[in-house]
């Protein structure tokens, strides 16, 4: 008793977790019916680990080694179940153990779990990368199998037009656009410095196809980085037109103290050259002669000191001077240079802009490929077999699709911009 009830919890312990492992499709009208490629597995709690894998075929049948062929096309998950209970029960299964004795299996209808393995793979054609058959996954929506096709593309899938892709021509020409919107305000802001000025108009390039966004954010970073340099360029102006000013002020003040000393200097050598004649007649003694000797050298040593600071920031100030013209010319020369390399790059965007243009440009009878900023109108329709006939549903990128399902995406221009020369 004890035995059996084990198998039992054991057996349904295994039909929970292969209905858990078992993908379910998306949804459809019912449920879903199993159909010639989908792969499906069958396992026996009695035999552990070992399951049985066998795919359905054009006739609906699948071979299992313990009942031969058995139809199983168009049913549900649940049916298919209760045939496998319905069938299993009656046959005599062997197994070996692993010392090579042989016994009889005795199964039960509780012991029996199946699940469907892999689905049918999903189909896209038309207006995508690579077209062709994609492996189904549960839950899956159109934009998904799209996207694992390589998403849109007018040109790849259609053999009888050659050329550049016009998706990759409208990626080129809009890349293209932004660069030229870079130079542009590049431009802008670069002619606002050399003006002074910290603002320019952040009114986009006349026709551009770029979102407002895009010119916007391109604008305010030149816009940023003007106000940026100016306040650092009118900093530095600052600082040494203060360090000019001050140094001057130094140097006057220098200037004022050397004729100070230059007269204590003259003192002091006309008092040395009285105490000489004094001393010459007698009247002083050699000590006074020295300490005279003394003050004057000192004076004259304090006076050419002042001498040597003076000449120093009148030197300063004039590098400062200097440095302060460099600036501003050196500043103009960098921004004129930077203006005409700019506007070189500018016209050479605008050339390639308009030659992309022109291969946008529907001509012939080819297809017309989507122009500059033009937008694109997908069509998606999935066609489905239901019952015994095959539908075309128009359906949305959010769409699930089935296994089996054929996803057909077309794409059409529906306006064309003109390119700016």
């Amino acid at each position: 008793m004890t035995r059996s009830r084990h198998s039992l919890l054991l057996a349904a312990s295994l039909i929970c977790i292969g209905l858990a492992a078992t993908p379910r499709p998306a949804r459809a009208d019912g449920p879903y019916r199993l159909a010639p490629g989908d792969t499906v597995e069958i396992g026996l709690a009695v035999l552990g680990d070992q399951r049985q894998r066998a795919m359905i075929q054009a006739d609906g049948t699948i071979a299992l080694p313990w009942t031969g062929r058995v139809m199983i096309g168009g049913l549900t998950a649940a049916e298919f179940q209760a045939r496998m209970e319905a069938l299993l029960p009656n046959r005599v299964l062997r197994s070996r153990t692993p010392d090579g004795r042989e016994h009889i299996i005795s199964v039960r209808p509780e012991d029996i779990f199946v699940s469907v393995a892999e689905f049918r793979p999903v189909y896209v054609t038309g207006d995508v990368l690579t077209p062709g058959q994609q492996t189904y996954r549960p839950q899956m929506t159109v934009r998904q199998v799209v996207t694992a096709a390589g998403g849109y593309s007018l040109l790849r899938s259609r053999a009888t037009q050659t050329g550049a892709d016009p998706a990759d021509l409208r990626r080129d020409h809009d890349t293209l656009w932004t660069e030229y919107t870079r130079e542009y305000y590049r431009i802008l802001r670069t002619r606002a410095e050399l003006a002074g000025h910290d603002s320019f108009d952040l009114a986009p390039p006349r026709s551009s196809p770029l979102p407002a966004s895009v010119p916007e954010s391109i604008g305010q970073a030149e816009l940023e980085s003007l106000k940026v340099a100016q306040a650092d360029f009118r900093l530095e102006g600052a600082y040494l037109a203060r360090a000019t000013r001050e140094t001057q002020e130094q140097a006057v003040v220098l200037a004022r103290r050397e004729q100070e000393e230059e007269k204590g200097v003259e003192a002091d050598t006309a008092e040395l050259e009285r105490i000489n004649r004094l001393y010459g007649g007698g009247n002083l003694v050699s000590q006074r002669v020295s300490e005279s000797r003394r003050a004057v050298l000192m004076s004259s040593s304090r006076r050419l000191e002042t001498t040597v600071q003076l000449m120093r920031a009148r030197r300063q100030a004039d590098d400062y001077a200097r440095q302060l013209e460099r600036l501003g010319n050196q500043r103009q020369n960098t921004l004129l240079l930077q203006l005409r390399d700019a506007s070189t790059r500018l016209a050479d965007l605008a050339l390639r802009i308009q030659a992309v243009g022109e291969k946008l440009r529907p001509s012939g009878g080819a297809v017309s490929a989507p122009g500059p900023g033009a937008t694109t109108a997908t069509s998606l329709v999935v066609t489905r077999k239901i019952g015994e006939q095959w539908q075309r549903l128009p359906v949305t990128e959010d769409t699930d699709v089935l296994p089996g399902d054929v996803v057909e995406a077309v794409l059409r221009s529906e306006a064309t911009a003109a390119v700016a020369n």
